[in-house]
């Protein structure tokens, strides 16, 4: 039997229509179990900003008590301990003050025919003064640079350790405020600004924490290498400029 071409028309669009809906129907379902695996895995967690030193532990509590005072540094008696212990004086310090000379000199012979001779010479002549007072200015000038580079080293080491307490103050306070921040960041309390502005103050105080000790350390070297063998100098600036435990 021929179709007429109205019905092979209409025949052909039935069955695309067909196959369109059973492709639509393919399509919803592969999306609907590529959805269901994709909700099997777990989500990601969330970001963390870490504190500076990377702890964990629970720090929410600032530091209790009063401030902590710097170790008491007796600036007289270390003043006075390491002037005591610089190398003796030497006490033979010649002063030679040379000196060229240039003469003539004319003598007459005992021959029955006198006659005058001359001779001419030259010579280096040395004086050794047995009181000097240069010498005795130089080292007063010696002395006096000694005493005062001494006493700037104690009142650096005194102010050094008062800024080593308040900047230690300082940083048990913003390490506190550095834990509170981060714990309302990821509550979502608050921008991760807060907790980024609390890790700079804690980075610079520990810079300067470290600024402090190397000044400690060169002015204890500086004091200590004034002294010949003498170990009480470096132990009573050990025992003021040592760390906590």
């Amino acid at each position: 039997m021929k179709l007429s071409p109205w019905l092979r028309f209409a025949a052909f669009f039935w069955l695309a229509a067909v196959a369109w809906f059973v492709l639509l129907v393919a399509g919803v379902l592969a999306s609907t179990a590529h959805a269901a695996t994709a909700d099997d895995k777990p989500p990601p967690p969330p970001w963390h900003l870490p504190r500076f030193d990377g702890a964990d532990e629970v720090r929410d509590q600032p530091p209790a008590g009063a401030l902590e005072p710097p170790p008491v540094l007796d600036a007289r008696g270390l003043y006075d301990l390491v002037i005591t212990c610089f190398p003796s004086p030497t006490w033979w310090k010649p002063e030679i003050a040379l000196e060229g000379r240039y003469a003539n000199q004319q003598g007459e012979s005992n021959a029955l025919v006198q006659t005058a001779e001359t001779s001419t010479y030259a010579g280096i002549v040395a004086r050794i003064p047995l009181y000097s007072s240069l010498e005795l200015d130089r080292e007063r000038e010696r002395e006096a640079m000694r005493r005062s580079l001494v006493a700037q080293n104690v009142g650096k080491i005194e102010q050094l350790l008062a800024a080593r307490a308040i900047a230690r103050r300082e940083l048990g306070l913003w390490r506190a405020i550095e834990a509170r921040s981060s714990r309302r960041v990821a509550a979502g309390v608050t921008e991760t600004k807060e907790q980024i502005d609390a890790i700079a103050k804690v980075a610079g105080i520990e810079s300067t924490l470290m600024t402090v000790a190397a000044d400690l350390t060169a002015a204890k070297l500086l004091l200590v290498g004034m002294c010949v063998d003498r170990t009480d100098v470096e132990a009573e600036l050990d025992r003021v400029i040592k760390d906590r435990p």
